[in-house]
């Protein structure tokens, strides 16, 4: 059966601007919190050791996100993360942001699996298998 991960967060003050809106790029930070928290729920990490100094990290190589509403200073928002897309070397998030029953933003993130290790270049690798089986829970099983 396909879930949403949701989480809460209100807005702080340093991620409005002049006017005491969300500042468009707190976003981008907003679902990357939501999906580390996603990762951690289910016993991952965005970044796991590995032999020999490696490191299992997902560098984003795209990122969006729409804007069908605005969010202010101390309003709390609510965040869906499914996953969209689960591909052989990369997953693809969803997000949605509720100001309470209000849809105020979609946004996506795609992340490429990789090895990576200080003075090496990164190491695309096919996501491993237990990775794949928690994060099918999310799968939307349609793309957005």
């Amino acid at each position: 059966m396909t879930k949403k991960f949701v989480t809460q967060r209100r807005v702080e003050f340093c991620e409005t601007d002049a006017a005491g809106i969300v500042h468009f790029a707190s976003y981008l930070c907003y679902m990357e919190q939501a999906e580390h928290e996603l990762l951690r729920s289910i016993g991952l990490s965005v970044c796991q050791p590995q032999e020999d100094g490696w490191h299992l990290s997902w560098p984003r190589v795209r990122v969006e996100c729409d804007f069908q509403g605005s969010a202010r200073f101390e309003e709390v928002l609510t965040v869906h993360v499914s996953v969209a897309r689960l591909g052989t070397k990369s997953v693809t998030y969803h997000f949605e942001f509720l100001r309470g029953v209000e849809a105020i933003a979609t946004g996506r993130v795609i992340a490429v699996c990789c090895l990576v290790k200080t003075g090496y270049p990164l190491q695309s690798i096919a996501i491993p298998d237990n990775f794949i089986e928690l994060l099918k829970t999310y799968h939307l099983q349609t793309d957005c």
